[in-house]
Order: C-alpha cells, then structure tokens, then sequence
C-alpha cells in the first residue's frame, strides 16, 4: 500500500500591522524604543507618525504601506534605508534608525515642524522673504546629493521641512528653524533617473515630455523643480501648470517678470531646453546674488 505523504502545512502570509497611539515597539537593530504618537503625514508609500526614543527626542516613525509582496516591500525599505545611510547632510532630514517589527517596516527621522506647504497658509505671507533662507538649506541638500551621483526627481514644497534646533541649556528658548529636503524615497542614482518618478504632472519638466526637442533627463530635473518652487515663494502662491503652458515655457515667463536677482536666477533654472539650463544647485545659489539682467539662451 503507497502511504499518501502527509501536506506540509500553509506558510503564514506575512502581513503589515500599523501602529496604535501609545504603542512603543522595539528595534533590534539598535535596542531603542520608541513610543508611537498621532498620524502626523501619509504619502503615496508610506504613512509618518509622532514618536519618542527613550532619550525624549521628538521623531518621525515612517511605516512603509504593504504595497505588493512582503517581499517587494522589504526590498524598498532596504534600498531606502541604504540611501538615507549614504545621503547623510545637516541640510537632509536625518535618520535615526530602520528595522522590521511585526512583518512590518520602520524607518526612523528627525522630526521636523510641518512642511513649507503651510506657509502658504499664513495672513499676508510674503514668499520673497522666505526665499532665501529656504534656497540656502535647499541647494546645499541638491548639491550634496548631485556630487553623490543622486537626484531627489521629486523636490516640491510638500517634500520640503521646516526644522527647529533646540537649546539644550535653555528647552523653553525660542528655537532657531531651518529648511531640510526630505523624503528620498523616490531618489535614484544619476544613471537610473526616471521622468516617471515625479508624481506630479504639473511638476514634470519639458525634457520628460518631449526628450527629442528638449534634451535628456539628467540631474538638472532637481534644478527645474527647485527653479518651480522658488517661483510659487516669489509669487506667493501654490501654482500649477497644464502640460502645454509647461512646454511653452509659462514657468519661464513667470520668471522673467519677477525683479532681480530673482526674474535672472529663476529664468535660467526654468529654461526648457536643458543645454541651456542652470548647471548645478551651486551656480543656482550664486545666481540668486547676481543682479544681471539675463541673456535670451534657451527661450
């Protein structure tokens, strides 16, 4: 008699369990603990809560969102805990810790006070003031991930953070604030950039839409997309652009009506032809403090 082999029994489906407020969980990597707070910010792959290690400092714990297999999503932490490792600048938002608890997937940051989205909300807000403090912080995280063969492809006001340093010596102090570039998890190295990782189709730049006529898609993607947010703080207001105003250049023209130094560095960070772009995030700065009238390259 042939004995019928005996099934295996079914391997459990792994599956993400979000956190609940108060909850504190564990991380093997380090041995720190950290207890969760309120849903502060949910993005496309991943929801960000309050929480606190057990030194009292005030995080961010990003639960990545079970998108695909466990396995997929397990690969995309990596991969962006690996990034976060390498791209480590006072001016990027940091990085505490990354680990699994639960089948579940954490990366922890720096907690920063709300993203420059909120400014716009502000009685009488005048952009142009902001501007520069923000274009300082901002260009030296553009610069920083360029010379490491990165770009962000993704840099928008809501990827943008306010953070405020606190006085050891004095907590109650007023703080001192300055302006982090985050969320890299769309980042790419500069030969795997990729038009289609901008979410945003009012954000894509006239290289992604017409490669042919405008040129190829390289690192000067973050310098078009910080030359867009720089003109939303210069107008003060949240704008968008259809794909036709894009290709004809509204963005540019906007530029060019603005007064100096801004109308000469936002003009050729806009240019739609990208031979004729802004090279890097540090001529850009230096732009900004050039009071030149520009040529007509590029129109």
């Amino acid at each position: 008699m042939i004995e019928t082999p005996t099934p295996l029994p079914p391997v459990p489906v792994k599956r993400a369990i979000q956190p609940t407020v108060g909850e504190v969980i564990t991380s093997l990597a380090t041995g720190n603990s950290y207890t969760i707070g309120i849903q502060i910010g949910e993005g496309n792959f991943g929801i960000v809560y309050s929480c606190k290690d057990v030194w009292d400092n005030d995080l961010a714990a990003k639960v990545l969102k079970p998108i695909g297999s466990y396995e997929k999503v397990k690969a995309a932490a990596e991969a962006e805990f690996i990034k976060l490792l390498q791209l480590r600048n006072p001016y990027i938002t940091f990085v505490y810790d990354a680990f699994e608890y639960r089948d579940t997937f954490y990366i922890i940051t720096e907690r920063c006070h709300s993203p420059i989205t909120s400014l716009f909300a502000m009685e009488n807000f005048d952009g142009k003031l902001w501007l520069m403090p923000i274009a300082r912080g901002l260009l030296q995280a553009v610069h920083y991930l360029h010379i490491n063969n990165y770009a962000h492809q993704d840099i928008h006001a809501g990827n943008v953070f306010a953070a405020f340093v606190k006085d050891e010596m004095i907590p109650e102090a007023k703080q001192v604030i300055q302006f982090k570039l985050g969320d890299l998890g769309v980042a790419r190295l500069l030969n795997e950039i990729d038009g289609e990782n901008t979410r945003a189709q009012w954000m894509l730049p006239p290289e992604v839409l017409n490669t042919a006529e405008f040129g190829p898609t390289d690192h000067r993607i973050d310098i078009y997309h910080v030359g867009l947010l720089f003109l939303e703080l210069a107008y003060s207001n949240a704008l968008r652009f259809s794909t036709q105003e894009i290709l004809e250049g509204k963005p540019r023209e906007m530029a060019l009506a603005l007064p100096l130094p801004y109308s000469f560095a936002l003009e050729k960070a806009l240019r739609r032809h990208v031979e004729y772009r802004t090279a890097n995030a540090m001529e850009f700065w230096r732009d900004l403090h050039t009071p030149e009238q520009a040529d007509d390259n590029g129109l």
